[in-house]
């Protein structure tokens, strides 16, 4: 009777933290959406663990990074946010299969802000010129 009902426990744990997890998916692609994005992807989640010497002691941690595809004037700009936190920033453009570095790209932008940051004169990744269609929505 008990391994009945650790069994049913574990279960229920389990799908507690999946719906907790999708539910965290959920609201970045509403986040996304009220910031004007009109064409995000599916979500995916990545776990980072990390750990930190204290003393004679290492604390380990982790934390469950969200990412989501969006397409802004050609350009498929991947959006990340650490799960349950608020705030996201441009985690990779997505260049021919390439993932070029973009320092200095501001966070949280609304999808206006992005379409000015493209369009203006300020210092892109390598192969952008290749993704950057002005024309494009």
């Amino acid at each position: 009777m008990k391994r009945r009902i650790i069994s049913a426990l574990l279960v229920l744990g389990s799908a507690a933290a999946l719906t907790a997890c999708s539910g965290n998916e959920d609201k970045f692609v509403a986040e996304l959406k009220a910031a004007g994005f009109s064409n995000p992807g599916e979500p995916s989640t990545e776990k980072e663990k990390k750990s930190k010497k204290i003393g004679k002691r290492t604390v380990k941690s982790s934390e469950k990074i969200i990412e989501v595809m969006v397409r802004v004037k050609g350009c498929d700009l991947e959006m990340a946010k650490v799960s349950g936190q608020s705030g996201y920033w441009l985690d990779e453009l997505h260049v021919n299969g390439q993932e070029p570095d973009w320092p200095g790209y501001p966070e949280n932008l609304k999808r206006d802000q992005v379409v000015k940051l493209l369009a203006d004169s300020s210092s892109k990744p390598t192969g952008f010129t290749a993704c950057y269609k002005p024309n494009e929505a």
